[in-house]
């Protein structure tokens, strides 16, 4: 990632630029300002941080239920044990199974989730622990016009909306930076609970399908636009989470994918935003960054149709999960691989200019309990900053803030907890320059 401000990964070039965190001066990316609020004083900090540095709230909008079993099961009614044969496997499935012959009280079970396990008190934690950056995943079925109700039986997005307004109020009133993620597209992108459904292949590469994801982006668009407390923090919008890729094996390609995605659906999606901000005189400084995930994914280059490539205003989205990088067995327990892949690879690409670390975590087979590994997570946790933080990289949100796994590599809440990563913005700022990596350089 970059070490100078997000602003050359654009700007310098002589290229509009849309609107970036520390332009507007957020609170969240000023060291200082942020400890005036919590009532400490520092000195020799710098001004302003030019990073993403961020968490998602998966499982909030989007319910996946390996993240957050016993809320799945005993709170909001989809199963009856956390064993994954006895309960509804996802969003679409619970609903249809399991509030078939009660719908009402589908719709009060996913309301009461959305109201209690993100909330604005969340907002002000993540804020606390240093971070400045929130990533909400979001499904289609929020904007209801296009939900298919004869035969995609979500629950009812009105509560949804109300949960996701109150904490996109107070991460404005933060000053924190806001990104908007297309998780669960019509028809599912992956065949994986995180779209909302399970459809196998994956059903989303089809024109109906790609036309009601590009209404569902020109919903939004205009929604961010036109709410003021969005205006103030929301400032990119991601097309499509993970599609199927290629390390996929044998669900790459889905049926309508290849050339769909890269030549139909993405200038599409970016027509779709940049359409609405036009019809409603968004200037180009005020709009926002419409993000692609990276060619790196292998789902094919976002890049590849001159209406994205010359658009100034796209980022990019890489999720790298190392652990997973390796086959399963003592591979993903080695720390010395562990840590080197972490300190050699570098996940820049050339044109992909506003590219952050979208996803990733510390999950592995080290185990986090024995004290001896205590060491090796804190430095695994700084080398991954480090990388997602040099040149060509504008920053990272970890996935994710929580979850009821009790497992701090899935839990970036649990981390801070156990002392594993830094608790405040002046250590994480500081974990940059630690030498973690000099083995391997």
């Amino acid at each position: 990632m970059k070490t100078s401000a997000i602003i050359l990964a654009l700007g310098s070039t002589g290229l509009v630029s849309a609107w970036l965190p520390h332009e507007r001066e957020l609170p969240a990316f000023n060291i200082t300002a942020r400890y005036e609020q919590l009532g400490k004083r520092w000195t020799k900090l710098p001004q302003g941080i030019t990073k993403i540095r961020g968490v998602n709230f998966g499982g909030w909008l989007v319910s996946e239920p390996w993240l957050m079993c016993h809320e799945w099961t005993a709170n909001m009614g989809c199963g009856s044990s956390c064993n994954p044969s006895t309960y509804a496997q996802s969003e679409f499935d619970c609903m249809l199974t399991n509030y078939k012959n009660n719908r009402a009280a589908g719709n009060a079970a996913f309301a009461r989730h959305w109201q209690t396990w993100i909330t604005p008190d969340t907002v002000q934690s993540v804020h606390d622990v240093g971070l400045n950056t929130i990533r909400i995943p979001i499904g289609y079925w929020s904007y209801s016009d296009i939900v298919d109700k004869a035969s995609e039986p979500f629950a009812d997005p009105g509560p949804m909306l109300q949960a996701l307004d109150a904490v996109i109020a107070k991460a404005a009133a933060l000053g924190m930076y806001v990104i908007m993620d297309l998780h669960g597209a019509p028809g599912g992108q992956q065949e994986d609970a995180f779209t909302g459904q399970l459809n196998r292949p994956a059903g989303f590469y089809n024109n109906y399908n790609f036309d009601r994801a590009t209404k569902w982006l020109s919903w939004m668009t205009r929604r961010i636009h036109t709410t003021p407390s969005y205006r103030a923090a929301v400032g990119m919008i991601e097309v499509l989470n993970e599609p199927v890729a290629q390390h996929d094996g044998s669900r790459y390609p889905a049926p309508g994918q290849v050339p769909g995605l890269t030549e139909t659906f993405y200038p599409n999606a970016l027509r779709a935003v940049r359409d609405v901000e036009r019809s409603i005189g968004i200037a180009s400084d005020k709009q926002l960054h419409v993000q692609f995930m990276a060619n790196r994914w292998g789902a094919g280059n976002p890049r590849s149709t001159a209406t994205v490539a010359n658009d100034p205003l796209t980022a990019f989205d890489d999720h790298n999960y190392i652990g997973f990088s390796f086959p399963s067995g003592p591979e993903r327990a080695d720390k010395y691989k562990l840590m080197e892949r972490a300190c050699t690879d570098h996940r820049q690409e050339n044109g992909e200019n506003f590219k952050i670390e979208g996803e990733w975590s510390l999950t592995c087979d080290v185990d986090w309990r024995d004290e001896g590994n205590k060491q090796f997570f804190k430095n695994w946790f700084t080398a991954q900053q480090q990388m997602y933080e040099e040149p060509g990289m504008s920053g990272w949100v970890f996935w994710t803030w929580k979850t009821e796994l009790e497992d701090p590599r899935w839990t970036y809440s649990y981390l801070t907890y156990l002392g594993l990563i830094p608790k405040d913005a002046a250590a994480l700022q500081q974990n940059v320059y630690q030498s973690v990596c000099s083995p391997w350089r």
